[in-house]
């Protein structure tokens, strides 16, 4: 494999991982990173045989979403006939459920996710444990990034309900636009690293690439006046390369992001809980009105609060209730696919006589 090649796939996170993974496959094959998805096509970098779009062959759309390339995905491509080859095993996928009810993969091969929402009316501890789950779900670091400090007469409280979702969690308050409030998020972006942006419109992710990188790389909006609520101005997921050393991916908003195949994060998000259900006198306690309830008791005393207990019930159903329903969706894709191929090899055998 060309040595010159794999340094400049390393500006983009190439890993050692990938290149054992890569020589399995022909030598022939090159691989390149999926920086933007168009309806046209990928686009990838390092460009590879000077040609940056690829085009996803049919035999692609007959897998579920979360099985064709995305963002961040690391892939095989032939630089002959420009055809997608291979996906590479990736190391994390962030996904959710669209409000279609399909599977919609977000970013794969992430190191950290920056969390971001902003000290107003759009900061809610229920969405920010649901970005945890998904994030927790593949073991990427979580750092959650408050934005508009500088807007709000009273920041810190902002700082401190966060932190009560765990004791471990990293909380960076900034204002988007000053480059030194940015710094602590220096370590996160260094030579290797992929880091992607979540949350609602409006809340200054595009302004925290803007800022990072040193240039505009991406449009910024003010939210509107009266609700704050964000105006969308990213239009499509991206990856951008950081001076650090490190590549960023911003996407569009999301107001609704329902978790799917996301359970073991559940259980991360909510450790508390489920340390305290452990003393519960009955296992399969519900923590309604059980006598023993040590997780009701925590609620009277004021050390857990009423609301992340349903929080964490509503998760655990919707995770469930999501998952069952993609596996079905899952298998029912792949048996159209075998049809369709039993279909072709049908038409293509030659008849007797």
């Amino acid at each position: 494999m060309d040595l010159d090649r794999l340094s400049a796939l390393g500006q983009f996170g190439w890993k050692n991982t990938l290149t054992q993974e890569a020589m399995r496959f022909d030598e022939a094959l090159e691989p390149t990173r999926v920086i933007e998805i168009h309806r046209s096509g990928l686009i990838v970098a390092p460009d590879v045989a000077a040609q940056k779009e690829f085009v996803l062959g049919g035999r692609w759309f007959n897998l579920p979403a979360d099985e064709r390339p995305t963002v961040g995905d690391w892939i095989l491509v032939n630089p002959e006939t420009r055809a997608v080859e291979t996906l590479l095993e990736r190391m994390s996928l962030i996904k959710r459920r669209s409000p279609s009810g399909e599977v919609q993969p977000i970013a794969a091969n992430i190191d950290t996710a920056f969390i971001v929402t902003s000290c107003n009316s759009d900061f809610s501890l229920a969405r920010l444990e649901r970005y945890l789950a998904v994030v927790r779900q593949d073991g990427i670091q979580p750092v959650v990034v408050l934005t508009k400090s500088d807007l709000s007469d009273d920041p810190e409280s902002f700082r401190e309900q966060t932190q009560s979702l765990g004791g471990n969690l990293v909380v960076e308050l900034v204002n988007a636009l000053v480059e030194e409030d940015l710094s602590p998020l220096a370590s996160w972006c260094g030579p290797g690293q992929s880091i992607a942006l979540l949350g609602s419109s409006g809340v200054g992710k595009s302004t925290i690439v803007n800022t990072l990188a040193g240039s505009a790389l991406q449009d910024t909006r003010a939210s509107r006046e009266g609700d704050n609520k964000g105006r969308h101005t990213t239009t499509r997921r991206s990856l951008f390369r950081l001076p650090t050393g490190g590549v960023i991916l911003d996407s569009p908003g999301m107001r609704e992001f329902q978790i799917t195949d996301a359970d073991s994060g559940v259980h991360a998000v909510f450790e508390d809980i489920e340390e305290l259900a452990l003393d519960c006198k009955f296992g399969d306690c519900a923590h309604a009105s059980e006598p023993g309830c040590v997780v009701r008791d925590a609620i009277e005393s004021g050390q857990l609060e009423e609301r992340r207990l349903q929080s964490y019930f509503k998760l655990l159903r919707e995770d469930r209730n999501n998952t069952e329903t993609i596996v079905e969706r899952h298998a029912r894709a792949r048996d159209f696919g075998k049809k369709v191929k039993a279909h072709v090899h049908t038409k293509l055998k030659p008849r007797r006589g």
